[in-house]
């Protein structure tokens, strides 16, 4: 309630000191005689200093608060009545201009919270699992993203005049994760992304230069979380906001990844003794052995025959489902000759193990999905070190020699068959059967041709895959 007589006086210290507080829920209101519009609203326990005006054209009355008395001096308070007047009389509003401010100062807290960890932690989880199925081996590249994100110290490297590498500075790097992701810079960007580009790895390798593909695989996903962000929340609307990680683009730095072309060669003697080497490995009772074989035959990437249940295998139709593979859909496949005889004699020994390629010791309760230690045991045997990737380009490799149409090819390989006939595309399992046992007919062929003796020198093209 305010008192509808205000009081007129002069406005000085003993004036305003002598003022007595208004009754319990009441206010009185004081004008300054000698500045207009300069008043004092007296409450029950406090006075404040506003400003009070009719702005022309308007039936509205303002008031604007201005601070308390005692905190504000009274020549303070003249001061900002007339910066608020002239706004008034500019055409402004400073009441919306306050309010405004309030909502600008909430978005701002808001805004803090929403960090790197956030963004990239809801891309995964709307995106990458939600609309994509979140394969196992794209949420593994997800967490190494944020890795490179995170707070380190790298050891960057310099080119010699000879090729080789070696150690240039050591550099840190602060932490992304925890700040807002709209406070990220271009500038930024490029600086952390040049520092990694020259980033000594932190495995060991017998060559040593930065890793390419791990260090843009890693941008691009920050790249990608944030164009989902802005799209999601219409940020390049609300805020004008673009995504830093652009400038990658405009100053070209996304280099196109080396080809890899390794292979164990069928028309060479490295394939009948690098299957041989295969076959012989026992280990856990020729566990990687049959997992590797299997894996060739089937075309099959590691993420999806490593962790086979026997839920998903047919063995009185002789087929195998793949479930929720990388691309997100699911692939039912026949079984080869070779690759039913595998699977058959798992069968009769399995355990209490739901996994075909069961391994208690493995914290995953099945083999391990890139067996590199196991690939370079039998590369010693064999003369051939290859990965897991390696196997389905030596089968796609024999199956385009066989001259098997590309969509099978495709399909066996779990490729997203990308025209506008996709959905009209059925492979008949009896088809699909021919192209996969013409294949490993093929192999078996190769296993006769004379095994030199010496052994072929162990291929290291990088990094395995």
């Amino acid at each position: 309630m305010t008192d509808k007589a205000p009081t007129r006086l002069a406005f000085n210290k003993s004036n305003l000191d002598s003022i007595p507080f208004a009754p319990q829920g009441k206010q009185i209101t004081y004008y300054d005689t000698n500045k207009t519009n300069l008043a004092l609203r007296v409450g029950a326990s406090s006075k404040t200093f506003i400003v009070y005006t009719r702005p022309k054209g308007s039936t509205a009355p303002v008031r604007i608060s201005l601070g308390k008395y005692g905190v504000v001096t009274i020549k303070q308070a003249a001061d900002l009545a007339a910066k608020e007047l002239a706004k008034i009389a500019d055409g402004r509003n400073p009441l919306e201009e306050k309010q405004q401010a309030k909502v600008e100062q909430l978005q701002a807290k808001e805004h803090q919270k929403e960090t790197f960890q956030w963004m990239m932690d809801t891309y995964k989880a709307e995106h990458i699992i939600g609309y994509k199925g979140g394969a196992e081996s794209t949420l593994k590249n997800i967490a190494t993203a944020l890795d490179y994100f995170d707070s380190k110290t790298v050891m960057t490297l310099k080119k010699n005049e000879d090729g080789t590498w070696s150690n240039d500075l050591e550099v840190h790097l602060s932490s992304w994760l925890e700040r807002p992701f709209r406070s990220i810079t271009r500038q930024e960007v490029l600086d952390r992304f040049d520092v990694l580009e020259k980033a000594r790895p932190a495995r060991n390798q017998k060559v040593l230069a930065p890793i390419v593909r791990t260090h843009q695989m890693s941008f691009k996903f920050a790249s990608s979380a944030f164009n989902f962000i802005i799209a999601r929340d219409e940020l390049d609307v609300k805020e004008d906001l673009r995504n830093p990680f652009d400038v990658m683009s405009v100053r070209k730095k996304w280099k196109k990844a080396g080809k890899r072309t390794r292979f164990v060669d069928f028309e060479r003697a490295e394939f009948p003794k690098w299957w041989k080497a295969v076959e012989e490995y026992d280990f856990e009772k020729n566990l990687v052995s049959d997992y590797l074989l299997c894996s060739l035959l089937q075309s099959g990437r590691s993420i999806d025959i490593a962790p086979l249940q026997w839920e998903h295998v047919d063995m009185e139709m002789k087929r195998i489902n793949y479930i929720n593979t990388k691309n997100g859909l699911d692939y039912p496949f026949p079984m080869t000759k070779r690759v039913h005889q595998i699977l058959e004699r798992r069968f009769k020994n399995k355990k209490d193990s739901f996994f075909v390629f069961d391994y208690a010791d493995s914290k995953t309760g099945h083999v391990p999905q890139d067996c590199q230690w196991h690939f370079k045991v039998i590369a010693e045997k064999s003369g051939k070190l290859v990965s897991h990737h390696d196997l389905r380009r030596t089968w796609a490799t024999a199956a385009r020699k066989l001259k098997i149409d590309k969509r099978t090819i495709d399909y066996c390989l779990k490729h997203v068959i990308g025209d506008v006939n996709e959905h009209y595309f059925v492979s008949f399992e009896d088809e699909l059967r021919e192209a996969l046992q013409a294949v490993e007919d093929f192999f078996l062929s190769k296993l006769t041709v004379e095994v030199d003796n010496s052994a072929d020198e162990i291929q290291e093209e990088g990094a395995l895959a």
